[in-house]
């Protein structure tokens, strides 16, 4: 295999695993996980899907696969996609037990498991399995498909909390005692003192679930945000974008217009792309209007149903599937929830339209999870 070179701008977080594919796969992939960043799905998958079978099982080629699957919601194919990856995987490999691969795969599958069919042995043994691997190992010596399980790690107990109760793990890394950050707190401080910006984005989401309240939330955005100093081969403005989008988005929530904008204003700037790039960004599109979603519910003044569906809309037709079945499920609330001046007002016929619709594209999906909770959610309402 040639000496390995990454593109001037590396999105990738998995980058100890390139040295099994070629040059020409690496700058082709590379291209395909900043598409699926930007929320431009059609365009990533096109790519994913053009690759030879023997580039397609690569494990870091089925990783990235599976991820960009998952943000768009599309859980059964994503499911088809690792478990041909690992099958893979056990063949060329024998097997190896805490091979890193492997076992992210098992943890992507065992959350695909509980998704698509609601069975969840494969994601409490592929928590133990992480914990197994992980927990005596110091922060500082972490590498990117450890930070991956790490993330998984603390993903897979929140599907598990609604599917069957909430599972009893440990933190990782470790802490010492009365610390008042978790351990993914701490990797992720790590990764940005050592310039592992990408895998410190990476376990942002994931940790911001994890914390307490909205000002260590934003204590650990902005933190995530002042890390991204020149020189650099990550891609300081995405990083800088997203975390002003996830802050607008909160601002939003909270009613603070005055923080929505100014942070609206640095994400446009941070993920401005050129007339002439062959990129363009869904994200910023549909975040900006989520925003403004959001901060109109705050403020009082709806969004309406129709409002949401409109959302809704939009998103179908960019593929982004994930923000398609938030605006849907909105929509619904708007109609069904007793606290909804607009509910009285809804025909029967309007609020079928909306739950079929929900109901079908969760089916599409592969998602039996989704669609079982949105059920027990109007009916809830209903009651």
């Amino acid at each position: 295999m040639e000496d390995t070179t990454y593109p001037e701008t590396v999105y990738g977080s998995l980058l100890s695993l390139y040295q099994e594919i070629d040059q020409t796969t690496i700058l082709l992939l590379e291209k395909a996980i900043a598409q699926r960043n930007l929320r431009n799905y059609f365009e990533s998958l096109a790519i994913f899907d053009a690759f030879p079978t023997s580039t397609a099982v690569k494990a870091v080629v089925v990783l990235e696969h599976t991820w960009t699957l998952i943000a768009q919601y599309r859980f059964r194919e994503a499911r088809l996609v690792a478990e041909r990856g690992l099958l893979a995987f056990r063949t060329n490999t024998g097997g190896v037990r805490y091979h890193g691969p492997r076992i992210l795969l098992q943890a992507l599958l065992g959350g695909l498991d509980t998704l698509t069919d609601g069975s969840t042995q494969r994601c409490f043994d592929s928590m133990q399995e992480i914990y197994s691997w992980l927990s005596k190992i110091p922060t500082d010596r972490f590498t990117d498909v450890q930070v991956w399980a790490v993330n998984l790690y603390y993903y897979l107990p929140t599907l598990l909390h609604t599917a069957a109760g909430s599972p009893q793990f440990r933190d990782i890394p470790s802490v010492p005692p009365n610390s008042p950050w978790p351990g993914i707190s701490l990797l992720r401080k790590h990764l940005q003192r050592t310039g592992r910006l990408n895998e410190a984005l990476f376990l942002l989401d994931t940790e911001i679930a994890l914390l307490p309240n909205k000002d260590a939330e934003i204590e650990a955005m902005e933190s995530v945000r002042s890390s991204c100093i020149e020189p650099s081969t990550q891609p300081l403005g995405y990083i800088e974008g997203c975390v002003a989008l996830k802050l607008a988005l909160m601002y939003a929530e909270l009613g603070d217009d005055e923080g929505y904008r100014e942070e609206m204003f640095s994400a446009a700037g941070a993920l401005s792309i050129p007339k002439d790039s062959e990129f363009s960004s869904n994200l910023l599109r549909t975040d900006t209007w989520l925003a403004r979603l959001e901060l109109a519910r705050a403020g009082g003044e709806g969004p309406g149903a129709e409002a949401w569906e409109g959302f809704a809309d939009y998103s179908a037709k960019v593929g982004d599937y994930r923000i398609e079945a938030k605006a849907l499920t909105e929509a619904l609330e708007s109609m069904i929830s007793p606290d909804s001046e607009e509910a009285e007002d809804v025909s029967p016929e309007n609020r079928e339209r909306i739950r079929k619709r929900l109901d079908e594209l969760y089916s599409r999906l592969g998602s039996s999870f989704h669609r079982s909770v949105t059920r027990r959610r109007v009916n809830d309402k209903r009651t």
